[in-house]
């Protein structure tokens, strides 16, 4: 049975502290994450954005995952205070790589079943992670890099939605999250452009642990974001 995972981001109108999240890991998932957006400064070092914050989970299957998201305002507390939030269930069909998710740094490959790749011109959902197994030039390359490349996908009409997660827990691999309007914009712009094309060399740095990216047909969406409306995307995937 396939994989699902999904993703809750929320805005809220104020700097959220360390404790206000009460929600924990959600039961029954495979494994899971959650933190604050980031933001990378112009010299390579990566700033909290304590207003925004995302949840990620990856689940056994679509029932799991559907149940959760049904329940997240009961499971996540916080949400009803945001001020613009949006869910995705989101169905792997393309995946490399390992992460670590876990703070007994259980390094794991992300996606174990793999559901079909979605029909020609269909929105997808790309999500990328970093290990940084030391704190030294490579995450300086890698912040640089990426603050690099949100700025020119920031550019491109073919970005949907652009985030990037940092973990409340130090040493988790960082999620970078995409939507695109298809898997053609997606490609062109990863491998064959820059700046993403260099960036991704950032990759064979030695103080680099490992690397994953998961591509998903976003099968339902629900909310907006930077008043974008995302669930206008449902009808497109069914």
């Amino acid at each position: 049975m396939t994989q699902a995972f999904t993703v809750i981001s929320a805005r809220f109108p104020r700097d959220l502290s360390p404790g206000d999240d009460k929600s924990g890991s959600p039961e029954g998932a495979v494994f899971s994450t959650a933190g604050s957006e980031v933001e990378w400064h112009e010299s390579g070092m990566p700033r909290r954005r304590r207003d925004v914050r995302s949840w990620i989970a990856l689940w056994p299957n679509q029932e799991m995952a559907r149940e959760f998201l049904e329940l997240r305002a009961d499971l996540i507390p916080l949400l009803p205070s945001a001020e613009e939030q949006w869910c995705g269930l989101l169905l792997p069909y393309a995946s490399h790589g390992t992460v670590n998710w876990a703070q007994d740094e259980d390094i794991a490959s992300l996606i174990n079943d793999l559901g079909p790749r979605p029909g020609k011109g269909t929105p997808v959902f790309v999500m990328t992670s970093l290990g940084i197994g030391n704190q030294g030039e490579g995450m300086i390359a890698f912040g640089k890099g990426t603050r690099a490349v949100r700025a020119a996908f920031n550019e491109l009409t073919g970005v949907i939605l652009e985030q990037q997660l940092l973990p409340d827990t130090p040493g988790l691999d960082a999620p970078t999250l995409s939507l695109w309007e298809n898997e053609s914009e997606l490609i062109s712009a990863a491998y064959r452009s820059e700046p993403h094309r260099s960036a991704m060399k950032v990759s064979e740095h030695p103080d680099l642990a490992r690397g994953s990216f998961t591509r998903m047909m976003l099968a339902w969406a629900e909310g907006s974001w930077d008043g974008v409306d995302l669930s206008r995307l449902s009808a497109v995937t069914g």
